[in-house]
């Protein structure tokens, strides 16, 4: 009996896979933190709630969501476009117009943690 030789795209999506549930485990473990640190000391104003969301760690939590939300989001959308979009173009289309949309929320999250935290 010969062995069987695995071909194609077979095994490929264990990567999408496990990084979609990782990214979905840390947007659910940040949602309770959020909730919890909101509820719990919620900021009195506008200037509390800059100052809480200046220091480092929380930024870095922040950070950390809207990347993996990105990225959850681009696996998922992906996924969707492969399954059930069957022309060609219309594919392609719609990776480009979702490449072009997650870049510029991209650019929007970093311009918040970067710049608008900052001032």
């Amino acid at each position: 009996m010969t062995p069987t030789r695995l071909t194609g795209s077979v095994q490929h999506g264990f990567g999408q896979w496990l990084l979609q549930r990782l990214t979905a485990m840390y947007l659910a473990v940040f949602a309770i933190w959020l909730a919890t640190a909101v509820i719990l000391d919620p900021p009195a104003g506008f200037s509390a709630w800059k100052a809480w969301f200046a220091y480092g760690p929380v930024r870095l939590a922040f950070a950390l969501a809207f990347m993996s939300m990105l990225v959850h989001a681009w696996i998922g959308m992906r996924s969707v476009f492969l399954d059930y979009l069957k022309p060609l173009w219309l594919r392609i289309l719609m990776h480009l117009l979702t490449a072009v949309f997650l870049t510029a929320l991209a650019l929007w999250s970093a311009h918040i943690l970067l710049v608008e935290a900052a001032r």
